[in-house]
Formats: structure tokens, sequence, C-alpha cells
């Protein structure tokens, strides 16, 4: 259903756990395909899931660069990035970045995105 509204969803990803990482690419890819231009999609990647967005962790590198080509938007939490002590050269170009992953789908919650956590 298009009802010309702009959607938009946060999706939370935490965990390093395969199986929740490709459920969350499969997540995205059906509500932009479902939704096409009308929504807004970011994913903020903290704690344990940070490898998903590392150039030499990564589990999901192709789906995440063909979401990323769809306007999917990734963001990375230099809280953990600083306490993991990871190289911002090792995380894939066009992953933007927010100074504490909890506090930025915090404030989109309270801007009125719609929120998903990615757990099976």
């Amino acid at each position: 259903m298009n009802t010309g509204k702009k959607h938009r969803v946060v999706f939370q990803m935490n965990t390093e756990n395969i199986n929740e990482q490709n459920a969350l690419m499969t997540y995205v890819t059906n509500v932009r395909n479902h939704w096409g231009e009308d929504v807004e999609i970011h994913v903020v990647v903290h704690g344990p899931a940070i490898g998903m967005v590392r150039k030499t962790k990564t589990m999901v590198g192709d789906a995440l660069k063909q979401a990323m080509q769809k306007g999917v938007q990734f963001f990375a939490c230099e809280n953990t990035i600083r306490v993991r002590q990871i190289d911002k050269a090792d995380i894939f170009e066009h992953v933007a970045y927010v100074p504490s992953g909890l506090i930025a789908i915090i404030e989109k919650q309270e801007e009125g995105w719609a929120y998903i956590k990615c757990n099976l």
C-alpha cells in the first residue's frame, strides 16, 4: 500500500550472529522493495555487530553493499570503535558514524522513526 507518506525506519543491530545479520539484510531489502522511494532506512550497528561493517570481518559484505546501493544507510557506533580499538580505515566506505549507537536510536525514536531490533 503506497500512501505517499515517507516512512522512516531505524534498525538496531548489535549481535555478531550471522543468522541475525542475514535476517537484517533480508528485512531492509524487503522494506525497501515494498515502499521504494517512500522509505528512509537507517541501520545502527554497535557492540558485537560492528564486524558486519568491517572490511576484514564482515560475513554479509555483498548484501551490505547492495543495500547501500539501494539507499539504505548504515551507521557505526564510535563508542564501539573506540573501545574495540578498530581502525576506521577498516570500516566500509559510505558507512557513517554516530557517537553512540544507543543514543542515535533513542533520538530517532523521539523523532518518530519506527524502531526494529533485529533478533531472531
